[in-house]
């Protein structure tokens, strides 16, 4: 069951958003990155709700979705988008398959698209999921505080493509065990302007057969 949007709703504030900002100016050392590959535990099958928020400062409330996501090392990253309307998305094996809320299903290949930000999306995001710090150095710079804050880190990606970084901006990764948030500032001209994800009960464990489904995009089993 999702969790109520207004427990979990975040805005973060203009000391916060600088803060990010500075993050990106301490590049990640080696040992710190070793030490946080340690501290992860992602490499297994995980799913748990998200809760997405648009910031933008021409609108007075952010514009806001609910869902949950499916990770499994084997299958690829399920996010299904729940609130305000349904859709699916799946990225698996560099292909993404898009279902929107009229059950119309789209399949895009990020090898032959030519575009790179739909090549590097679905390596960023399941890089993320499964805390594969060498893929995301593959693509991104990578960006940490010289001391993390207890088991709570903080890891800043910066794409290395122009093109990438001009679309994306700069990625804000935090959590413990498990990413529990993450900040996409994609304008440093007006920082007001950001997309923020928070990520909430994640827990590990087989995948069931309605979640396997979802992965072929199963209609039934994806409503």
């Amino acid at each position: 069951m999702l969790a109520d949007a207004q427990e979990i709703t975040a805005q973060l504030t203009d000391a916060q958003l600088v803060q990010i900002n500075s993050l990106y100016q301490q590049p990640a050392s080696s040992s710190a990155l070793k030490a946080l590959t340690q501290q992860l535990n992602l490499h297994t099958d995980t799913r748990g709700q998200f809760m997405q928020q648009r910031h933008l400062a021409v609108l007075k409330k952010p514009l806001q979705s609910q869902g949950r996501f499916i990770f499994s090392p084997i299958q690829g990253l399920v996010w299904q988008q729940l609130k305000p309307f349904s859709s699916l998305m799946v990225l698996k094996d560099q292909q993404l398959i898009q279902q929107n809320s009229q059950g119309k299903v789209q399949y895009l290949s990020a090898a032959a698209s030519g575009n790179p930000i739909a090549q590097q999306l679905p390596r960023l995001l399941q890089a993320i999921m499964a805390g594969d710090i060498n893929a995301l150095s593959t693509d991104f710079a990578l960006f940490m505080p010289s001391e993390n804050t207890g088991s709570v880190w903080q890891l800043g990606l910066q794409a290395k493509d122009p093109q990438v970084h001009a679309s994306m901006g700069n990625i804000t990764l935090s959590g413990d065990t498990h990413i529990r948030t993450l900040i996409m500032t994609s304008q440093q001209a007006n920082i007001s302007d950001y997309t923020y994800i928070q990520f909430t009960d994640t827990e590990q464990g087989p995948l069931r057969d309605s979640e396997l489904a979802l992965f072929s995009l199963n209609s039934e089993l994806a409503q």
